[in-house]
């Protein structure tokens, strides 16, 4: 499995009926209490069998509210291409963040190559950025999380708020991922950003078909259907036509501020790009 989200769904076994509460729950909150009881019964049930350290339980209890928020805003998966993810790898990070973000959707995954990826959570009314960094080895052994190797970070940011200070306590391991994912939100807002929907790599192009059959409903609701139960999942690309899939960058990208509106009393964000 190409994403990490998808394997944390297939090793889980909590991770559909929790995909249940959140996406049936009038708000999160009220699937929250629930969803910690579901996984303090599985873990009782491994305890007797493995020994769960109190970290292996912090991490957990953070990856199910990040699998349920996910579910629940219609399991949206952002892939930053080969490309793109390399010349963001060798960008500066911005200062600040965008005063306006544009994602995908309040909850998503944002997959970075070679990297791992993150669960993205939005809380637009307080300005804050839920992330639960997982890296790229993130439960490739179905029973890996019982051992209490399957790590994640998970921290909050809020913007336009100053990034240096809110990211310097992270590990350092984890800081190149975390670089790649603040990166690639803040490209989301770039107008040559590029987005493709379309169904994963692998998908049977007989299912792709069906499933983007023009004139008949119940055909493409079928060949959904056999996607999502196949387990391939329909993901948004980002990509920018101009990039080559340079081998080394003689310099690092960066972001400049631009002023705008009225008296410039609003800025975004420019890229520009490594060479």
């Amino acid at each position: 499995m190409v994403y990490a989200v998808q394997r944390y769904a297939a090793s889980r076994p909590w991770a559909k009926r929790i995909g249940q509460l959140y996406a049936q729950a009038a708000q999160p909150s009220a699937a929250r209490k629930e969803m910690k009881e579901v996984i303090k019964r599985e873990l009782e049930r491994a305890a007797q069998v493995f020994e769960v350290r109190q970290q292996t339980i912090v991490a957990e209890l953070a990856l199910a509210e990040s699998w349920g928020c996910f579910a629940r805003h219609g399991r949206v998966i952002s892939h930053l291409d080969d490309a793109l993810a390399q010349a963001l790898a060798h960008t500066r990070l911005p200062s600040h963040l965008p005063d306006t973000l544009i994602l995908p959707a309040d909850a998503f995954f944002l997959h970075v190559p070679a990297g791992g990826g993150a669960f993205v959570v939005h809380q637009p009314e307080r300005k804050v950025l839920l992330l639960t960094l997982v890296g790229a080895d993130f439960s490739l052994e179905a029973a890996q999380w019982l051992q209490g190797s399957d790590g994640v970070e998970a921290l909050a940011v809020s913007y336009p708020g100053e990034l240096a200070p809110q990211i310097a306590a992270v590990a350092e391991r984890w800081q190149p991922l975390l670089a790649s994912v603040l990166n690639g939100l803040a490209m989301m807002t770039q107008p040559k950003l590029e987005l493709e929907l379309a169904w994963q790599a692998g998908a049977p192009q007989q299912w792709v078909e069906q499933a983007a059959a023009p004139s008949c409903v119940k055909t493409r609701q079928r060949g959904r259907s056999q996607l999502l139960k196949a387990g391939f999942s329909e993901v948004s690309y980002c990509r920018i036509t101009e990039l080559g899939a340079a081998e080394a960058y003689a310099t690092q990208g960066y972001w400049r501020r631009q002023a705008f509106g009225e008296a410039k009393a609003n800025s975004r964000l420019v890229w520009v790009a490594p060479k």
